[in-house]
């Protein structure tokens, strides 16, 4: 077996290994050829974390390596998260005269079901690949004859083509762009569950917490560092979100039974119809969380209204847009945590109970 070595100055703590047709500047790579890239002079530090609710909740360094001239990267591996449909924890290092010497968590995570491994990734190299001009997505003459099943180039000549990775795919028999990561959307997605009345006997005002069951978060939510969290001083659910701008849109399917008893708080269907005016809002709470105490601080309060008109034993979707900006601060622990509460809207025509139906009722997080 060969092995090809990428030497120069630098020694390798992080591997990256393919077997099978690695090759470079060789349009006959050997089969048998692993590649491995190594960019980090030095001793690599070691940590190890712990654990506490599913989320990571202390990182102990055990050696603080050396040869560091940068702040490493630190990542972490396993321990369930992924596969529970939780997010991956965060956290920075920080050095000195070389040597790691403290780790801080910005986010702790969440659905560890055992302490992940911790990795702290050093280094100051890249790979660098060939630089194209691939103008034509379909030739096969240029900028490379006859281009090999798999070949991959980066974009950067004078053309209107993505400036990006691209492969040359050999079945379709042309060149393709790889994903743009800063182009992939970022969201998360929170189905309600189990069963919510809300608004019993309440006047125009009125209003109660919104998410008070832990809602399902979807497996393909994307946001880092976005989690659900019990809050215990208002009760109920608060999103929690690093700091950024987003687009939180919350979709209900709310049914109100006949109300009792008949004309309740005034309830009358609007004149001459069957119709009522089941008008609605929601009040936003911008609060602060910190996520190294996991406490959360009261903030502004934004409302926005939907009237809805329908009848009584009706499905209605209500649905409102909300634009929730969590500033910068210079402490990575002091996040966002949005809290959400229905109400019922001024001039609405009934007034009695509102169930929140748990399908096709949904919270969707669009980081901008």
């Amino acid at each position: 077996m060969k092995i090809i070595h990428f030497m120069s100055t630098f020694f390798a703590t992080a591997a990256l290994a393919q077997s099978g047709n690695v090759g470079i500047d060789t349009s006959t790579p050997d089969p048998s050829a692993i590649l491995h890239i190594e960019n980090f002079k030095g001793t690599p530090a070691i940590a190890t974390a712990t654990i506490s609710g599913g989320a990571v909740t202390g990182i102990t360094l055990t050696n603080g390596g050396s040869g560091y001239t940068t702040a490493p990267t630190v990542n972490f591996y396993a321990g369930g998260s992924i596969v529970n449909g939780g997010t991956k924890a965060r956290a920075t290092a920080s050095i000195s005269g070389g040597t790691v010497t403290g780790i801080t968590i910005n986010n702790g995570g969440t659905g560890y079901t055992s302490p992940p491994t911790v990795t702290i990734s050093g280094g100051n190299k890249g790979l660098l690949f060939p630089n194209l001009n691939i103008a034509n997505l379909s030739s096969t003459t240029s900028p490379v004859a006859s281009p090999a099943n798999g070949l991959i180039g980066f974009n950067g000549g004078t053309n209107s083509n993505n400036k990006a990775l691209h492969f040359f795919n050999g079945t379709s028999n042309q060149w393709q762009s790889t994903i743009d990561a800063e182009e992939t959307p970022k969201v998360a997605y929170l189905d309600f569950t189990g069963s919510l009345s809300l608004l019993d006997n309440a006047v125009a005002g009125a209003s109660a917490l919104l998410v008070v069951n832990p809602p399902a978060i979807s497996g393909v939510s994307n946001i880092n560092g976005f989690k659900v969290v019990l809050n215990t001083v208002s009760g109920g659910y608060s999103l929690v979100l690093p700091q950024g701008n987003y687009l939180v849109e919350v979709n209900l399917n709310l049914n109100s039974p006949q109300e009792s008893p008949a004309g309740q708080g005034g309830t009358a269907p609007l004149t001459g119809s069957t119709y009522y005016l089941m008008g609605y809002f929601i009040d936003f709470f911008s609060e602060t969380f910190n996520n190294s105490t996991s406490t959360f601080t009261a903030g502004a309060n934004s409302r926005k209204e939907v009237p809805i008109v329908s009848k009584v034993n009706t499905n209605h979707l209500a649905t409102w847009s909300y634009y929730y900006s969590v500033p910068n601060n210079a402490n990575a622990n002091i996040i966002g945590g949005l809290r959400l509460s229905l109400g019922r809207m001024q001039n609405s025509t009934f007034y009695d109970l509102v169930n929140v139906i748990p399908t096709g009722s949904y919270i969707k997080i669009s980081k901008l």
